[in-house]
């Protein structure tokens, strides 16, 4: 259910976004209300809370966003607290993104490292992903101190697994093959 809610305001968003020719400023707002609520729980638990009324809810809401924000942000926000679907937020943002990301043909990709990247590397990995992709890639660099070495790439709902680890498992599994 949380994810059909999500599909249909972050789709609505996208809509309006479009027509405004707002995507990216919305994405960056929309952004910025959700690392409040992480950054700031009790902030969230405001928001949430069935015990404050809905008023009061975006009275906070426009005095914390009000002038930094765009009215169509802000009235989606004010949406979303009259609906009670403020427990969304982070799914809604999530899927709004998805759909920017899927307009433009961007597809995000993570690389998960023992250490960071360094420029060079992170840019040959990116470009041989967008080489492998015909793609846009927008690569993020995750420290993961869990792997004994190489890299892990999330590419969409793909996994890339060319850590130790992993070449330790395949050559594991290939033994046993011939074993049996």
């Amino acid at each position: 259910m949380a994810e059909l809610v999500a599909k249909v305001y972050s789709q609505a968003l996208f809509e309006v976004g479009l027509e405004k020719k707002s995507l990216d400023l919305y994405l960056k707002e929309l952004k910025a209300v959700t690392t409040a609520c992480t950054e700031y729980p009790d902030f969230y638990e405001i928001l949430k809370s069935p015990k404050i009324k809905t008023d009061e809810k975006k009275r906070v809401v426009h005095e914390v966003f009000g002038d930094n924000h765009s009215e169509e942000i802000n009235n989606f926000i004010k949406i979303i607290l009259d609906k009670r679907r403020i427990k969304d937020l982070f799914s809604i943002a999530k899927e709004f993104e998805a759909l920017i990301y899927e307009h433009k043909g961007i597809v995000k990709a993570i690389a998960y490292t023992t250490k960071p990247l360094a420029t060079e590397e992170h840019e040959a990995l990116k470009e041989k992903l967008q080489f492998m992709t015909k793609k846009e890639i927008e690569l993020i660099n995750q420290i993961d101190e869990n792997l004994l070495g190489g890299v892990m790439i999330k590419l969409g709902d793909r996994v890339i697994d060319g850590t130790l680890r992993g070449k330790l498992n395949r050559l594991q599994n290939s033994l046993k093959e011939i074993i049996v």
